[in-house]
């Protein structure tokens, strides 16, 4: 039977080995979240971008069809530019998910060690 100190090592280690799985899920969530703000405000320049276009060209165009061409230029623009950043957004929730899957697969393999490391001390 184990002794009360090693009852208490075995108890710090889980306590230890669990504080820094949550130290880095917090560090992992905190890096997402800043990439995705990033293309967040990324996406939303396209659109204050496509907007001032818009502007600009209601302001200096004469005629109705050149009115017309600018503004399916500035949209087909501001739609490739659209499809890239979804893109780009798509990469992050992936690389993201290859990193929860990794910190998951990473905390199973400590929790397993400490639990034979446990056992073995019994």
């Amino acid at each position: 039977m184990k002794t009360s100190a090693v009852n208490l090592e075995v108890m710090k280690e889980f306590g230890v080995a669990g504080f820094e799985a949550a130290r880095s899920l917090g560090e992992l969530n905190l890096r997402t979240w800043e990439k995705l703000v990033e293309k967040q405000t990324e996406t939303f320049g396209l659109f204050v971008d496509a907007g001032i276009e818009m502007v600009k060209a209601t302001t200096e165009v004469k005629e109705v069809k050149e009115l017309v061409n600018a503004e399916m230029a500035v949209a087909k623009q501001f739609g490739e530019n659209l499809v890239v950043k979804g893109r780009e957004a798509l990469q992050v929730t992936n690389d993201a998910r290859d990193d929860y899957r990794s910190w998951a697969e990473q905390g199973v393999e400590i929790f397993t060690k400490q639990v034979n490391k446990s056992v073995k001390a019994a």
